[in-house]
Parts: C-alpha cells; structure tokens; sequence
C-alpha cells in the first residue's frame, strides 16, 4: 500500500473522529437506536382543600416526673374529648409524639441541678368537616388549659386523583407542543413516545406559623380565623419521543 493511501486513510479516520467528538453533531450508524427527542412539561389543575390535619398537644413541666405526666395526661384527655365532642373520630387521631425529658439549672458553678420534667404529648388530627377547624383549635386549645400547643395545621385534597389526572394531561401536551416546535426546526416529525416519567402531587398548604397561639391568647376571646385558599396539585413529566 502506498504512502499516499495511508496518509489519505489517516486523515479519514481523523476527520470521522472529530466529527463523532462534536457537541453539535450525531452520528446515527446503522442498526443503533432511532432518532429522538427529549422534552419535559408540567401541568397544574387547582382544586379547593377538603381535608385539614392538624398537630396538637400539651407540654408539662413539673418537679416530677409524676406530676408532669399527671398534668399533660389530664389537659390531652380534656383536648381530645373536646375533639371528639366537635365532630372529630377517634379513627382520625394518632398520637405522634411521647416525651418525657430533665431539665437543669446550669447557671451556677458545679454540676448542673436538677430543677424538674417536661412531658410532652403531640397527636395529629384529620379534621373531615373543614369549615370546623377553627372552632375545633379554639376548644381543644380551651380544654387543655395554659400547657396547650398547636404546632401545625395545613390543608389537604383527600382524593386528589381527578386533579392529578388534569394535570397528567396538561403537562403531556405541554412536552409534545415543545417537541413538536423542535421537531419542526430540524425539519422533522414527532412519532410515538418512547418512554414517560411523572413526578410531583398534591402541595399541601401550609398555615402560617405566626396564627398559632398559646392557651392564654386564646382566653382574649374571638375565634380563630383560618382561609384555606386554594390547592394547586402540579405535576411534571419527562418523555422521550421518536421522531421520523
């Protein structure tokens, strides 16, 4: 083989290297995947909150253990019962969180003293009659007295598939109207869809913090006001389609 041959095989090989290297530039051999695109879309479908879950209890703190336990074991029955009176099934109250725990004085030189317990008792509960909630928060927090707490309180869709569904398509067109304007710029088609992935949901709406209140602001009188707003259920998608 002549040297010309070789230098010309060289440069070729060189030349379809920097073309499969190129950022910009596919080479698509034969019998490999077929042409795609890759696009993403989301969608959102807004719903009204049906559902509000709430997250209560009391913390007691005492000389003893005992007393302690004693005092949140009587405002967290006088809580629920006050629950359970509005409406509330027992079903639709877990307790969440149980603790009892030291406390010190660590101001003066030496070991710490032991100066008493705290005793801390949290359930959560799905309020089913949201128009309730705020008479539900002004009698449990009543009930259980100086050592109530409310922690959280957000607003949910208790079957939120209808609107997922909603915003299932909406985002499925989403994707295809933008793989469809590429498809268009290189001066092809859109075929079938090769493969589809979701993520996303319902996003609870969270009260805001600065309502929540303590027993003794509570005994000021008035209610407690609470809007739920709207629930926006959003989802995404990714899809790879082939194109033709």
């Amino acid at each position: 083989m002549s040297k010309i041959v070789i230098a010309l095989i060289g440069i070729m090989t060189l030349g379809l290297l920097a073309v499969a290297c190129s950022e910009t530039t596919t080479i698509q051999p034969q019998g490999e995947a077929a042409p795609n695109v890759s696009v993403s879309g989301s969608g959102s479908a807004f719903g009204i909150p049906d559902v509000a879950v709430l997250s209560l209890g009391v913390q007691a703190e005492a000389p003893t253990v005992g007393e302690a336990r004693t005092e949140a074991a009587d405002a967290m029955n006088a809580m629920l019962d006050a629950l359970k009176d509005g409406g509330v099934d027992e079903d639709d109250i877990q307790t969440t969180r149980f603790s009892v725990y030291p406390q010190y004085d660590y101001r003066n030189e030496g070991p710490p003293k032991l100066t008493g317990f705290i005793v801390e008792n949290q359930v959560t509960v799905k309020i089913r009659e949201i128009d309730d909630t705020g008479d539900l928060i002004d009698a449990a927090v009543a009930a259980g007295g100086d050592v109530a707490r409310v922690d959280d309180l957000r607003f949910t869709i208790d079957d939120p598939s209808a609107l997922e569904d909603e915003a299932r398509i909406a985002a499925m067109e989403e994707a295809k109207a933008k793989a469809e304007t590429l498809a268009d710029a290189a001066g092809v088609s859109v075929g079938k869809p090769r493969s589809i992935s979701e993520s996303g949901g319902v996003s609870p709406i969270a009260f805001d913090e600065r309502a929540y209140a303590l027993a003794a602001d509570f005994a000021e009188g008035g209610s407690t006001p609470i809007e739920t707003g709207e629930l926006e259920v959003r989802v995404q998608v990714h899809v790879v389609f082939d194109l033709e």
